[in-house]
């Protein structure tokens, strides 16, 4: 468990220093710094930690530690996430279903969990699959109105 502390604060300072994009280049930087591990592990380790990818320039993207508290940061980047990664919404009762593109859905899912948006429960997140689950069901079709404005273009 120390170790992975540890691993997780290395990983949090480095992603402060560095726009890194990508995990092989985490995995270098780490190396660098004297901790070998697998890129499964660092996946998870973003995953826990609440790490996202943004983009900053056009097809240029780096992770980023959500910040707690950052609301409106929040829905900035969650409208870059979905932008860039949501592939489509639908919805029954009060259950919300978002596609994303392979290996984005964590990353979305966790920056609307960080919204604490009223009347969202939670979130399930798979490969490219995120689960919404909202409170009551007459809310879902205004949640689902609200994000998909996020990925109209």
């Amino acid at each position: 468990m120390r170790q992975k502390r540890e691993r997780q604060k290395l990983i949090k300072q480095i992603l402060e220093e560095k726009e890194i994009g990508e995990q092989y280049q985490l995995l270098e930087e780490l190396k660098k710094r004297g901790i070998e591990t697998t890129q499964a592990t660092i996946s998870r380790d973003l995953q826990e930690m609440g790490v996202v990818k943004v983009r900053i320039k056009p097809g240029i993207y780096k992770y980023e530690l959500i910040q707690k508290g950052q609301t409106s940061r929040v829905w900035e980047k969650i409208k870059v996430a979905f932008e860039n990664f949501v592939e489509s919404i639908d919805y029954t009762g009060n259950l919300i279903l978002i596609k994303t593109s392979p290996g984005n859905a964590h990353g979305v899912a966790a920056l609307i969990d960080e919204l604490k948006y009223d009347g969202i429960l939670g979130t399930l997140a798979g490969d490219d699959s995120i689960l919404v689950i909202v409170k009551e069901p007459e809310m879902t079709g205004r949640i689902v109105k609200e994000f998909t404005s996020l990925i109209s273009h």
